[in-house]
């Protein structure tokens, strides 16, 4: 079975009313150890320093990444990605992450609050993002900010009409992972 590509979701404008109080803080290159062990356990692959570097450092579009820090562990990380040939006027959200054992206490919207004001204060207009159907409770969190689903591939309207009630409460099976 042939791997289905990323869902696409755009937050239409970026004129919001943004949380008061913003725990997040930019990330030092100190931090890429912290960062790649937290990667690795939200996407179930294997990232180390070099990784983070490579794929959140300024040569791949990332001009900044945020984190949020829980007694001086990394439990939250986002990136804030420019691409402005396929996203004319758009940031894109790279990379959200949060450790599972601290699930429910919404850290993967803290950061993606801290990289939507990023884009914001660079002067950017909307944001974009990609997210895999399994990742019920980020698309739950990129829904209650506002972003909304952009079909692009024929079979993502079927995709949607199963994820949306998920988020919203009510109960299907979930869609099923594939690992290609």
């Amino acid at each position: 079975m042939a791997e289905l590509p990323q869902l696409f979701m755009r937050l239409p404008s970026l004129a919001l009313t943004y949380p008061a109080d913003d725990p997040s803080e930019q990330a030092t290159p100190d931090d890429a150890s912290g960062i790649a062990a937290l990667l690795t356990e939200t996407f179930e692959e294997p990232w180390d320093v070099e990784r983070v570097r490579r794929e959140l450092g300024s040569a791949d579009g990332v001009d900044a990444t945020y984190v949020v820090r829980d007694s001086g562990q990394i439990v939250a990380v986002a990136s804030a990605r420019h691409l402005p040939e396929q996203y004319p006027r758009a940031g894109y959200l790279h990379y959200v992450g949060a450790y599972g054992a601290k699930a429910g206490r919404g850290l993967g919207g803290l950061v993606t609050w801290a990289v939507l004001k990023h884009f914001r204060d660079e002067g950017l207009e909307s944001a974009v993002l990609e997210t895999d159907d399994f990742r019920l409770p980020a698309i739950r969190t990129y829904l209650k900010i506002g972003f909304v689903p952009e079909y692009r591939h024929e079979q993502d309207q079927s995709r949607w009409s199963k994820i949306i009630p998920l988020v919203l409460g009510r109960r299907q099976n979930p869609p099923a992972r594939d690992d290609g």
